[in-house]
């Protein structure tokens, strides 16, 4: 014969004290202190190291370095590009500006103001031989390298950044195909 198992109802809930909110935050403060910084400590130790850098941070070098390159390219390529590489030299500055409104602002930070991040020029010369004069095709290729990077990060994005490398992919590829294009003339 089985044993039939008992049938213990546990204790009687009017022998139970009675848990009100108060109760359960004041009395049981203390444990939920102590799964508050439980909480806590698992979020602080979840953290895998330093965070992803922007994508934003290297289409702001691109620019910078674009317009730099156009600039240089204006000065020493043949005075009928000059106007054109300027107006690229430009326009990838303003590229620039736009990326660091950008990144300022999705940092929570005030935006720099402009010179703030300058290298001093005897630091640069001393380590690095002078460049040779940039060439148009040297500014063609790096337009449409950025171009074609920043269609590529276009989609990944979503919103105001979205839109702004979409307009960037459309400058820097309108830049190197219709303004410095090779139907203008010999280069």
């Amino acid at each position: 014969m089985l044993p039939v198992p008992s049938h213990d109802p546990g204790p009687d809930p009017g022998d139970m004290p009675a848990l009100s909110r108060r109760r359960v935050l004041l009395g049981g403060g203390r444990g939920l202190l102590a799964l508050a910084l439980v909480g806590t400590a698992a979020a602080a130790c979840g953290s895998s190291g330093p965070p992803e850098p922007d994508p934003l941070e290297a289409e702001l070098a691109a620019a910078r370095a674009d317009s730099e390159l156009a600039a240089a390219a204006a000065k020493v390529g043949p005075p009928a590009l000059a106007p054109a590489l300027i107006e690229v030299s430009a326009e990838r500055a303003r590229h620039a500006t736009a990326l660091i409104e950008e990144l300022s602002r999705a940092a929570g930070k005030p935006t720099p103001t402009p010179g703030a991040e300058t290298t001093p020029a005897s630091a640069t010369a001393q380590s690095t031989p002078p460049a040779p004069p940039p060439r148009l095709q040297d500014v063609v290729a790096a337009l449409r390298r950025s171009g074609e990077n920043a269609a590529k990060l276009a989609p990944t994005l979503s919103g105001y950044r979205a839109g702004l490398l979409g307009s960037i992919a459309a400058a820097c590829t309108t830049a190197w195909t219709v303004g410095l294009s090779p139907a203008e003339g010999p280069r």
